[in-house]
């Protein structure tokens, strides 16, 4: 338990130091960043990449599969988050005096939800179109910044968002696979 305690500290410590680094001025973009219904042209450029590559059946089977790899880390990440109960650090006293508070959450911090969904996306996209487009590789900027505006917002702590991570990664590999045996098939 020693170990996990000092984790704990670690983690929080390096959230203060990441979120100091923050300044007023770019406190808009990453408030802009954070919201969801701003990536929205990402997902149908994603689906016109698609539709592109493989025309539109197989296009409209991957946006369900995609869909459904999200749906599956926001029941995870809530189950999880319900489990291991860690508080936001904007809501944890022994940190919250010494940090920005620019959005209110009264959930659980533990994992993080804009991290796990993002980089399901992310992995599962560049999966299915690596081959037909070079530049996909820049998919992960999004997730990356993603997770990045939950440091900076002071949200998650960077466990969090690691986990959170790591758990989009092992559901997209579920759901790649899912999509070579059901709809990429030759």
């Amino acid at each position: 338990m020693e170990f996990l305690g000092s984790l704990i500290e670690y983690d929080k410590q390096l959230l203060l130091f990441l979120h100091s680094k923050g300044i007023e001025f770019w406190d808009g973009f990453w408030l802009f960043v954070t919201y969801p219904p701003h990536w929205i042209p990402l997902f149908f450029l994603l689906f016109y990449l698609g539709y592109k590559a493989f025309g539109l059946k197989k296009a409209l089977y991957i946006l369900i599969l995609t869909a459904l790899s999200a749906g599956t880390s926001l029941v995870i990440v809530n189950i999880i988050k319900n489990i291991f109960q860690r508080l936001r650090p904007i809501n944890d006293v022994s940190i919250n005096k010494s940090i920005r508070i620019l959005v209110e959450a009264n959930d659980f911090s533990f994992v993080s939800g804009h991290s796990a969904v993002s980089f399901t996306i992310a992995f599962f996209s560049f999966w299915v179109l690596k081959k037909q487009y070079k530049g996909v590789l820049l998919i992960f900027i999004f997730p990356l910044f993603f997770a990045y505006s939950r440091l900076y917002l002071a949200l998650h702590y960077p466990i969090d968002i690691f986990v959170g991570m790591l758990l989009g990664l092992f559901i997209a590999i579920v759901f790649y696979k899912l999509a070579r045996l059901l709809v990429l098939k030759s």
